[in-house]
């Protein structure tokens, strides 16, 4: 078996996370429910979540990597040799595969507009042409097609190489250009004539939109948005060498950079809608018909246009390339095989459920709504009653190093209690109610 990999610093796990967590769901959802839930106060709101929920969780996830150096499955048959908790880790494992696989189609489209606004592709489409074009394009599954294997080549250029090599390489070249790019973006973006209303629609506490519905919206974003119980985070802490366990400000700084980056996309898009006139939308209409008609109306908008979705695919790629990692780290673990034979089967996984998502909008919305009403909410729901009442919050705390007596008060309270009562209202809001 080959020796288990590390990460040669702190700041490259650091980083491989933190591209685990900021993906596609940071740019083309929160914007739009932050400004459609009350603005300013939805995003204080949020960042509080974030806080609460989102910084111990994802501390206890790394802290099962760290003081076992195992994937999911590994990791709870370590901890609990007797019972069959090591089905929760099964369960982690699956929603990696589902998130990367029935996701390929979205890697595709952002990959086939970087390519078609650099061509200019769109310069002098009328709005309803935009929208044609990619109702269109969508459903012309052999171009889909093309392009997500594009994306897998891409990805598998990276996973194939050692963790060092790969992974870790990419996410320190990556999330660096990401951080500029949407800086630059900012500054564009909120000097256009015309973009104080749209930082207004976003960042204005708006009190009358912000009821109990925007509570339930902003506790799923905020433990979706970090890519929990999908197996990344859990190996990238099995691969952090003991010297740099350091896991309550490793954590605390991940869930600050995935909040920023999803900020910021707000703070690149309402300003520029709003320059123009045009109205904000949600989810593949904001990114495919509303943002290609902004860059449309834009000085230098292919320039700007390029940018934005070269940005788009660096925040999914990285989400990918990580969540491929653990998946890759479960099958050399669990069956002995050497990275190259884990890369390929990991490949064969990924085509199972990807290809039908290319071929079938259906198929497509199915696996959605499983991994995030069903497969994402009990694993995150079975690993914290793990921690809290099997593994112990005690043997958490140590392993974490928590210093401050009241943090692992609060945190023992919350994990063993609170958290679990959030996830089982999460679960009722979405499915029953």
């Amino acid at each position: 078996m080959e020796k288990r990999d590390q990460f040669t610093s702190r700041l490259g796990m650091i980083l491989a996370t933190i591209g685990s967590a900021a993906g596609v769901g940071n740019i083309w959802r929160f914007p739009y429910i932050a400004g459609e839930n009350g603005g300013g106060i939805f995003v204080l709101f949020y960042l509080l979540i974030i806080i609460i929920i989102g910084w111990p969780l994802l501390t206890l996830e790394i802290s099962l990597g760290t003081s076992t150096k195992k994937n999911p499955v590994g990791a709870y048959k370590k901890l609990s040799p007797d019972k069959p908790w090591f089905l929760n880790g099964y369960l982690n494992v699956i929603a990696g595969i589902f998130i990367v696989s029935y996701t390929l189609p979205v890697y595709g489209w952002i990959l086939k507009y970087a390519y078609e606004i650099l061509m200019g592709t769109f310069v002098n489409m009328a709005p309803g042409e935009v929208a044609n074009y990619f109702n269109n394009f969508m459903g012309n599954k052999w171009q889909v097609l093309f392009w997500v294997i594009l994306n897998i080549l891409l990805i598998l250029f990276v996973v194939r190489k050692k963790l060092q090599d790969g992974v870790e390489k990419i996410a320190k070249i990556l999330l660096p250009v990401l951080a500029v790019m949407f800086i630059v973006l900012i500054i564009r973006a909120v000097t256009l004539e015309g973009a104080m209303e749209g930082l207004s629609f976003y960042l204005k506490p708006d009190f009358a939109k912000f009821s109990w519905s925007s509570v339930f919206v902003a506790i799923g974003q905020a433990f979706f948005s970090l890519g929990l119980v999908m197996g990344a985070a859990l190996v990238f802490g099995s691969y952090l060498k003991n010297e740099d366990k350091k896991l309550v400000p490793t954590s605390g700084f991940i869930v600050l950079a995935d909040s920023l980056v999803a900020i910021m996309a707000g703070l690149v898009i309402f300003p520029s809608v709003s320059a123009f006139g045009l109205e904000p939308a949600s989810g593949p209409a904001l990114t495919f018909i509303t943002m290609p008609n902004v860059f449309n109306n834009m000085p230098a908008g292919i320039l700007w246009g390029f940018i934005f979705y070269v940005a788009f695919y660096i925040a999914a790629f990285t989400s990918a390339v990580a969540v491929w990692e653990g998946v890759i780290a479960f099958i050399k673990d669990e069956f002995g095989f050497a990275r190259k034979k884990a890369v390929w089967t990991t490949l064969g996984l990924v085509a199972i459920v990807g290809l039908p998502s290319v071929f079938s909008m259906k198929f497509f919305n199915m696996i959605d709504y499983l991994e995030n009403n069903f497969v994402l909410i009990f694993g995150g729901f079975f690993m914290t009653i793990f921690v809290g009442w099997v593994w112990g919050t005690d043997n958490f705390a140590k392993e974490a190093n928590i210093k401050s007596k009241s943090l692992s008060v609060l945190w023992k309270i919350l994990i063993k209690y609170i958290i679990p009562l959030i996830i089982i209202a999460i679960f009722l809001n979405s499915v029953i109610f």
